[in-house]
């Protein structure tokens, strides 16, 4: 991953957030976003300004929606996470710290250590909270 597209922790967040009301009627604003993250709208802006340049989200009319490589990379992150949390778990960590654990490094880990990790765990097709594991960078 190239330093353009590396993320940090809020940035990931704000993907998250974004990737987890893509279903919905209206895309998120700004205000939603700060809202939601408990932060002052000229931090979320940051962030939005942060995550636009790198080509994961656009902003139209006020509302932000994320591009195509940030749809991907919102799936790319919560894969990562279900894998990393399904290896705490299934080692002998308690399952909610292991999900708490699993979000300060899901967005760091590159494709090959997924990849390697999931095959060491026998390619589970679910996390221990029962979410769908899809493998989508093999």
């Amino acid at each position: 991953m190239s330093n353009e597209t590396r993320i940090t922790k809020k940035e990931r967040d704000t993907l998250i957030i974004l990737g987890q009301h893509l279903n919905e009627e209206f895309p998120m604003r700004l205000v939603d976003i700060a809202l939601e993250m408990s932060l002052k709208p000229p931090t979320a802006l940051n962030l939005v300004k942060r995550l636009e340049k790198k080509g994961y989200l656009e902003r139209e009319k006020g509302m932000i929606v994320l591009t195509a490589t940030g749809i991907s990379r919102f799936r790319e992150v919560v894969e990562n996470h279900r894998i990393i949390e399904t290896l705490m778990v299934n080692n002998g960590m308690d399952l909610e710290k292991a999900c708490l654990m699993s979000e300060n490094i899901d967005f760091l880990i590159d494709h090959k250590s997924i990849d390697k990790i999931f095959e060491k765990l026998g390619k589970p097709t679910k996390c221990p909270h029962g979410r769908r594991i899809e493998q989508f960078h093999k």
